[in-house]
């Protein structure tokens, strides 16, 4: 059986140019692939698994972040596709497609808050915090149709921070010209034509936010009053 495009070409997508797409238009990956290239840590051998899992999330990223239409996203089965994190309730193509990537993969928490922020101000957060936000398969431990495999995200915060904690509060930082880096783990469900009909996530999203408010602004709240030492990072409530 051959592989799929996005299996094979991590800029596969860019390429559908009859799709309806965000702002009308393709993005613009350049600088994403090209800091990809000078800081990832691991070289993943062309028709290694790692290779093709890494290819397939990167296409997904893709879609997900910039199409518009759940019929026209070719690296999932829109009919089964379905998503939690931390072990969350599982929400929809829809949902995601709504509120964004950045808001469904984070959601609510104490120093985040998903459901006061709309698709376009969570993107414009973090593009304007960050230089760049790429990501990177570290380990594959199943191959299909379960799939589970950690993984890297990190980008330089060379930007200041500004997010929405809730009630009117804000969570503000300058920039710390540091390189912030995330690590999780994700189970994903495919078919036979290695399209995903389900995404589980773990991770810590509170830590990321953690490590780019060092320079916590005089008037901002304080993460660690928010989030007290010993509380774990994963309960849903």
């Amino acid at each position: 059986m051959s592989l799929p495009d996005f299996m094979t070409n991590p800029n596969a997508v860019l390429e559908d140019k009859d799709h309806e797409w965000r702002y009308n238009r393709i993005p613009d990956y350049t600088k994403v692939n090209a800091t990809y290239e000078e800081e990832k840590t691991k070289t993943h051998e062309e028709g290694s698994v790692e290779w093709l899992v890494s290819n397939l999330v990167k296409n997904w990223e893709k879609e997900m972040s910039y199409k518009l239409r759940a019929d026209q996203i070719r690296t999932i089965n829109k009919d089964k596709y379905r998503f939690s994190v931390n072990g969350k309730e599982w929400q929809s193509i829809e949902s995601m497609l709504q509120i964004g990537t950045y808001n469904a993969l984070i959601g609510d928490t104490e120093l985040y808050k998903a459901s006061e922020m709309d698709f376009s101000e969570s993107h414009k957060l973090f593009k304007r915090a960050l230089r760049a936000f790429s990501w990177e398969v570290i380990t594959v431990y199943s191959g299909p149709p379960v799939v589970a495999f950690k993984w890297r995200h990190w980008g330089l915060n060379n930007g200041d921070l500004s997010v929405k904690t809730g009630n009117g509060t804000k969570l503000e930082a300058h920039a710390t010209n540091e390189v912030i880096e995330v690590f999780g783990v994700t189970v994903a469900k495919v078919n036979d034509k290695f399209e995903i009909e389900e995404l589980e996530t773990f991770y810590d999203p509170t830590d990321m936010l953690r490590q780019m408010s060092k320079n916590r602004k005089e008037d901002s709240v304080n993460p660690e009053e928010l989030t007290p030492s010993g509380k774990c990072p994963f309960n849903p409530k």
